[in-house]
């Protein structure tokens, strides 16, 4: 199996500095993957699925 992730983030959030292809270029790795996308919206896929969770707890420390 592969993972798919997807970040999304608001206007009113993405005006206050939180950024979808930021937080998607900081888990990718994690799962063996890359993965981008605009403020908004951002998604990337990876082979890792065993990384998953430490992929989702790397998205609490960022927010």
């Amino acid at each position: 199996g592969k993972v798919a992730l997807l970040a999304m983030v608001t206007d009113d959030l993405a005006q206050k500095g939180y950024n979808a292809g930021n937080i998607i270029k900081a888990i990718a790795p994690i799962v063996g993957g890359k993965g981008g996308g605009k403020k908004t919206m951002a998604q990337a896929g990876g082979p890792k699925v065993d990384k998953l969770d430490q992929a989702l707890e790397k998205v609490y420390e960022i927010i």
